[in-house]
């Protein structure tokens, strides 16, 4: 497949450095030394304006299967998106930061004629808020189009010691994996949750939230720091649920603005870094801060600060992917960066290559898809997996089911499989 990335960036970077091995990658950027560094990978660079005719027809782009608009310019990514579509490239995807170009975190067939466009600081606010709709979660991704969710939810005391069977879970709801100590346990109906066990949960959108007996704290008091996109964005969000919600920024006249456009949050103007401020806010009373400032260091340091003086968790906003380890290593509970969001939703519409979850990255559980060919009209409680493997949800047609044991797999399924890198093989065996 030929793909054409504009944009060698942090996401143009890794997405090539993911694809370049299986397709015929062209990656296209302005910066010399950006292009330079692209020569580490088996890749084609080219130095230019994207939305350039000539650099565009210089790499074919009439003949690309899929073009990436990725450069951190809105302008560049719509006009070349626009030219690549023009000239014929089968799937588009644009990357748009402004809010005035899409009202929403993703936005599949969009009017000028892309097939995806993602607004990275959207798509990172609806991930934060995600993380507090449901207590005790530890990460969140979503998969399938948006018709099922995986999340990482810290256990409990109210579940220690009870077996999975024993739990009740929602219909649609399935535990398909268990991190403990390091180690990544494939569950069963026998197994046993044990403290300081972080539950990997699978489930549809509409039932994933009622996962509410893990014995966690519910959230109810946040507190956001920084009223642009994200923060405005998330406080939005959170206003549909029972959240009692502060949102702090040092500009007085975009407080203003938000006081008018916010309707359940409370706006105050003040400096987020003054210990004072802080405790006019009362801020050690709140379960949840999120720093969303434009600011790296500023927000580690709000987050830091908050927790000292009684918070319960912080989630801090990332723009250098490089610091996410270091900001969790040094007390921030959640360090999320726009461009790995997009990263990953961009992976995940391409289906290029295995769909992997949030767990996969840091415990080596690979959440993979396969298309059922030597399989069909068989119960999933028949098909001897192994140990180190778990069914967790089925594509059929439009339609995702959470399987059971007795759950008929046919020909032509998409099967979500959560599994250990070492069990792939037997499972490719099995299904394809």
């Amino acid at each position: 497949m030929r793909i054409v990335i504009a944009g060698a960036g942090e996401v143009g970077y890794n997405l090539a450095k993911v694809l370049c091995d299986n397709h015929d990658v062209y990656v296209i950027d302005i910066d010399e030394d950006k292009v330079e560094n692209m020569k580490n990978l088996n890749v084609s660079a080219v130095r230019g304006n994207s939305a350039s005719i000539d650099v565009l027809k210089s790499v074919e782009i009439e003949k690309a299967d899929v073009f990436l608009a990725v450069t951190g310019d809105d302008e560049v990514n719509m006009l070349s998106g626009l030219l690549a579509k023009k000239f014929g490239a089968k799937k588009v995807v644009v990357r748009v930061s402004n809010p005035d170009y899409v009202d929403r975190p993703i936005v599949r067939d969009h009017i000028l004629g892309f097939d995806l466009v993602v607004c990275p600081q959207l798509a990172l606010a609806n991930e934060i808020a995600n993380l507090l709709m449901i207590p005790g979660a530890v990460d969140f991704v979503t998969l399938s189009g948006g018709e099922a969710n995986v999340v990482e939810i810290k256990a409990g005391a109210g579940i220690v010691g009870k077996k999975i069977s024993d739990l009740n879970l929602p219909k649609n709801v399935l535990i398909v994996a268990i991190l403990r100590n390091g180690e990544v346990v494939i569950p069963r109906g026998e197994t046993v949750v044990e403290e300081g066990d972080v539950l990997v949960v699978l489930g549809r959108v509409d039932e994933i939230a009622k996962v509410q007996a893990f014995g966690q704290t519910l959230v109810k008091n946040v507190t956001i720091f920084g009223g642009g996109t994200i923060g405005e964005y998330i406080a939005r969000t959170l206003e549909t649920g029972k959240f009692k919600i502060t949102l702090v920024d040092s500009n007085i006249d975009r407080c203003e603005i938000l006081s008018e456009s916010l309707r359940k949050t409370k706006v105050v103007c003040g400096d987020a870094t003054d210990v004072e401020f802080l405790e006019e806010v009362e801020v050690g009373k709140s379960d949840v801060v999120i720093a969303t400032t434009e600011s790296d260091e500023r927000n580690l340091m709000i987050s830091l600060l908050c927790k000292s003086m009684g918070a319960r968790k912080a989630i801090a906003k990332v723009e250098k992917g490089d610091y996410i380890k270091i900001f969790e290593m040094v007390g921030v509970d959640h360090a999320i960066s726009p461009r790995r969001v997009t990263f990953l939703e961009v992976m995940k519409y391409l289906r290029l290559v295995d769909i992997r979850s949030i767990a996969e990255i840091k415990q080596k559980i690979a959440v993979l898809e396969f298309i059922a060919k030597n399989v069909d009209d068989v119960k999933i409680m028949d098909l001897k997996l192994p140990d180190c493997a778990i069914i967790g949800g089925v594509i059929r047609g439009e339609d995702f089911l959470i399987p059971r044991g007795d759950t008929v797999i046919k020909r032509g399924d998409r099967i979500l499989v959560f599994a250990t890198w070492d069990c792939i093989e037997e499972l490719e065996d099995i299904f394809e």
